[in-house]
């Protein structure tokens, strides 16, 4: 097919968004059959959006890793800037007559050392949008991380309080056991007899050592 070259002015902002969104830098010629086929799509709208094929009903597919690619979804990858497609049927892969895995997809063409998640472009069911199948893994990843990091989650026990030490009780003076049958008021007056007689005990004599006792 013939091309015509002339400059095409376009927003830098729209480039560097769609840059983004594809996973390809937006001063790249990869970026052109993207953009030619959004202005066919924009010319040639599709009739309705519910004639995708989905897999809700039937639940088939094709699960490549992390990312499961429904029945209906449609793989694009190109060679010398021409592109080629395939698509999920069932729980295979098409191109053509030939069923294929994303490996032997993308390298259908070329020298066979290509990574098909940096090489294929995916389209799926009911969207209109092809995203690199990089991309599509990269959020697959994060989405499981999420689900298990919330499945995962336990919530610790907190830390139990330390244990508050004993006080010991104040030390009491010891009061003498008042014996059986006495009073207290008759204890006491005991004890104070007994401190009484011991002070006579300890006078001494007027004239000295006391006398002797008498034989």
């Amino acid at each position: 097919m013939p091309t015509l070259q002339f400059p095409m002015r376009l927003p830098a902002d729209l480039m560097v968004e769609l840059g983004e969104l594809t996973g390809i830098a937006w001063n790249s010629w990869e970026l052109e059959p993207i953009i030619c086929e959004a202005i066919r799509r924009y010319m040639h709208p599709p009739a309705t959006a519910a004639q995708e094929p989905t897999s809700t009903a039937s639940g088939a597919g094709y699960q490549w890793k992390q990312v499961y690619l429904p029945d209906g979804t449609r793989l694009r990858a190109s060679f010398g800037r021409k592109p080629y497609f395939a698509t999920v049927s069932g729980t295979d892969i098409k191109c053509g007559d030939l069923t294929v895995t994303p490996s032997g997809f993308a390298n259908l063409q070329g020298s066979g050392n290509r990574n098909a998640w940096k090489a294929v472009w995916l389209r799926f069911p009911g969207n209109e949008q092809w995203v690199l199948a990089d991309v599509c893994r990269t959020k697959q990843k994060a989405a499981i991380a999420r689900l298990f990091a919330g499945a995962d989650y336990v919530a610790a026990d907190p830390p139990a309080k330390p244990a508050r030490p004993a006080i010991a009780p104040a030390r009491q003076a010891t009061q003498p056991t008042p014996a059986a049958g006495q009073t207290p008021a008759a204890q006491n007056g005991k004890q104070h007899k007994l401190r009484k007689r011991g002070r006579r005990g300890k006078r001494r004599h007027p004239h000295g050592a006391a006398p002797a006792p008498a034989a």
